[in-house]
């Protein structure tokens, strides 16, 4: 007689991964209907709270996402009444400066509405010498041609203004040696630039950075650049 070994099985227990498991519940969302009692008796790890339900941790959950919904349309809400605000200043800013009839008056104007209202620690206009015929009240807003085209080379990259740090010798022409700015606003004056630019410095390190919005001061630098031909004569042999 002929002796049959029987087979061996191998009956390892498969092993499921967590990844099993979530796709065999988004596969069958029935599951917890048909298990109703696991909802509330299924123990989940919780932190500091230990174990909590399913139903615990959804509410949970939830109540976060209120939580952050409503934060979030606080914030929206500060920054829309910041905006207005701002645009309410900027609004009497631009009307003001029509009714300028120097441009003494214009840099009046400039100083002590952009510093008072906004808070800023600097404002300068920057007439270019070369286009403007700067009568000697006038001349602590002069700039060189050379300067002016140093800077714009410099800072501007080809375009109308610039927003970031400025430092050493481009801060001291600009604002004095001693001026406590650390970030600033420069912006093209004239159609190329050719009239001179307006500098606004704050002391804050990161309140004017690259990729900023310039729609206000943008608006601002239009108003001025036309008014400036009508309160300042240009040399006969201006850079057109």
């Amino acid at each position: 007689m002929i002796d049959v070994e029987p087979l061996m099985l191998n009956a390892e227990t498969p092993v499921i991964s967590e990844q099993d498991v979530i796709a065999f519940l988004q596969a069958d969302p029935d599951f917890f209907v048909r298990n109703n009692d696991l909802v509330d008796s299924l123990p989940i790890s919780h932190g500091a709270q230990g174990s909590v339900s399913l139903v615990t941790l959804r509410l949970e959950r939830q109540r976060q996402r209120i939580a952050d919904l409503e934060q979030q349309l606080q914030l929206l809400v500060a920054i829309a009444a910041d905006n207005d605000k701002l645009f309410r200043i900027y609004a009497d800013i631009y009307t003001a400066l029509f009714n300028c009839t120097s441009v003494m008056q214009m840099q009046r104007i400039l100083v002590t509405q952009i510093q008072s209202q906004l808070p800023l620690a600097a404002v300068n206009l920057h007439l270019n010498e070369a286009y403007f015929h700067l009568k000697s009240q006038y001349l602590p807003l002069a700039i060189s041609a050379g300067q002016l085209v140093r800077i714009r080379q410099k800072q501007f990259a080809g375009g109308d203004h610039y927003f970031g740090p400025v430092a050493g010798v481009d801060k001291a022409l600009l604002f004095g040696q001693d001026a406590l700015v650390n970030s600033v606003a420069l912006m093209a004056l004239g159609e190329r630039g050719e009239y001179g630019l307006l500098a606004i410095g704050s002391a804050n390190a990161d309140h004017y950075q690259a990729g900023m919005d310039n729609l206000l001061l943008g608006q601002l630098c239009r108003i001025i650049s036309t008014l400036l031909p009508q309160l300042m004569p240009s040399r006969d042999n201006s850079i057109k």
